[in-house]
């Protein structure tokens, strides 16, 4: 291989990797980040409207440990991610953890067929413009995929930039519940 085209798929590399959508400045890394309890940060709570058309509030949510997930139909990363998360809501305690979806920038029709195709078993709140995704602090703005994993007062305890693997989402998820969910599936398929 020439040293012109490694040094070409070396800059390609992480820009694959990042996910869809990813308009980010070069310092933001992706991969995830476990944030300590004395650094975490209060999410800015925010309201909307499910896909199915119910109003949320995430700060009904406060006493679970909640994973936050970023998504959209047209993002091949966030499709390969979405067993995870359909895995760990089916695992886990609704009265201890909750999933929400955050769909950014789709058609109504496009979301609601991506759910149905993928058996996603959780709200998703619509978020058309990606304002949502943009107010929540350390995740680049139209980072998708992305996953926030709030603690129990609704603080980060985690991000996950770009798409989550099963196996790190479980760990992630243990840490901040103090247990650790056993996912059925491998790598998310």
């Amino acid at each position: 291989m020439s040293r012109l085209l490694a040094a070409g798929l070396l800059l390609l590399v992480p820009a694959l990797l990042a996910g869809c959508g990813r308009q980010q400045p070069a310092s933001a890394l992706v991969g995830t980040e476990a944030v300590a309890a004395e650094e975490r940060e209060e999410v800015l709570s925010f309201t909307g409207t499910t896909l199915d058309g119910e109003l949320f509030d995430l700060a009904d949510l406060r006493g679970r440990v909640v994973v936050v997930n970023a998504w959209a139909s047209w993002c091949a990363p966030c499709r390969t991610e979405m067993p995870a998360f359909v895995d760990l809501r089916a695992v886990t305690d609704p009265s201890d953890l909750a999933v929400v979806g955050l769909n950014v920038g789709d058609e109504p029709a496009a979301a609601q067929e991506f759910i149905d195709e993928q058996g996603v078993n959780f709200a998703s709140v619509a978020d058309p413009d990606g304002a949502i995704l943009a107010t929540i602090p350390g995740v680049p703005p139209k980072a998708l995929p992305s996953t926030v994993i709030l603690d129990r007062e609704g603080r980060i305890a985690a991000r996950i930039i770009g798409p989550a693997d099963p196996v790190g989402l479980a760990r992630e998820v243990g840490r901040v519940l103090g247990v650790t969910p056993a996912l059925s599936g491998g790598p998310a398929s």
